[in-house]
């Protein structure tokens, strides 16, 4: 049978953690999983652009656009980027 204990901590700048676990865990062998946040990156023009690029694709696959309807999108990504 497994169980499950978990306890949040601040990670400090050297990276090392001292872990004291309640006396009602065994000893023996277990298994540590660290779980994080990961910082949000700011998105720049070029990540935006490259987005619209690939989202682009997506839309002219089959068919094709309309001249209004790719105005009408690229319109909107400008408005998107500022």
């Amino acid at each position: 049978m497994q169980a499950y204990y978990e306890i949040e901590t601040q990670i400090p700048p050297n990276h090392r953690l001292n872990l004291q676990l309640p006396d009602s865990i065994p000893a023996g062998i277990a298994k540590i999983a660290v779980i994080y946040e990961l910082p949000e990156k700011p998105e720049t023009k070029a990540t935006k652009m490259v987005a619209f690029l690939q989202n682009l694709s997506e839309l002219t696959a089959g068919e094709g656009l309309s001249r209004a309807s790719i105005d009408a999108h690229l319109s909107q990504e400008r408005k998107d980027w500022d």
